[in-house]
């Protein structure tokens, strides 16, 4: 069995007070490193932490795609936060573009902009889907100029202390979040044809927060609306 790291809220406390006194996340990582911790580990605690610091000020209330309609929806529906950072925004999030562009077997062009999405206790969010409903005419502009959503990577940035999965209800199978760790899915092929068992949910975060990052890919390069 693989050993799971988890990692104190005091150290991400040091991680993030650096942050901000401007040293930058390499010399984070090499302060860590000389404390003998795993360079990937040292790595992925500081690309958390940094994601996280950079998204907190832009966060607002999120929306999610009615599985119905295809609108957005607020409210009950997510009680998250979340924000959105441009294609390769800065230095690191350019990095984690091409590492999940390569993870997810698409080029960069084909991403929408990396999403941060902030879950407070008691926060969840209902079981939709992520592609886009073609039957629906507010999606009809986004499918003509990118083509429909092929997949989602959803990375965690924070261990969570309780609740807070990623459920499929349709398949039964849940994903616990932990800090560095991701489920990736897809539901349109080749053919064009959508797979309904990707509908998904986020369960209440019980105790904690839960911070994740979310990448999706479309068919051809990915132009946003004006």
């Amino acid at each position: 069995m693989d050993e799971v790291l988890r990692f104190s809220p005091a150290l991400g406390d040091w991680v993030l007070s650096n942050l901000r006194q401007g040293c930058s996340p390499a010399q984070v990582a090499a302060a860590m490193r000389a404390q003998h911790m795993p360079a990937d580990a040292a790595r992925v605690i500081v690309d958390c932490e940094a994601l996280i610091a950079m998204a907190r000020p832009r966060l607002r209330p999120s929306t999610t795609v009615d599985p119905l309609t295809g609108r957005d929806r607020a409210g009950e529906h997510r009680s998250s936060l979340g924000m959105f950072f441009r294609l390769r925004e800065n230095a690191l999030v350019a990095r984690l573009d091409d590492r999940v562009s390569e993870l997810m077997n698409l080029p960069v062009e084909n991403g929408e902009g990396l999403q941060v999405l902030h879950y407070p206790a008691g926060a969840r969010s209902a079981p939709h889907f992520d592609f886009l409903v073609p039957s629906n005419a507010a999606n009809q502009a986004s499918l003509e100029r990118s083509g429909q959503r092929v997949s989602t990577l959803v990375s965690y940035l924070n261990d969570v202390a309780e609740g807070g999965e990623t459920v499929f209800p349709d398949s039964g199978w849940s994903v616990s979040p932990q800090r560095g760790s991701a489920v990736y899915f897809e539901y349109c092929n080749s053919l064009g044809q959508l797979d309904r068992a990707s509908l998904h949910a986020g369960a209440p975060v019980l105790r904690g927060e839960k911070w994740v990052a979310t990448k999706w890919m479309r068919q051809r390069r990915f132009v946003a609306a004006r």
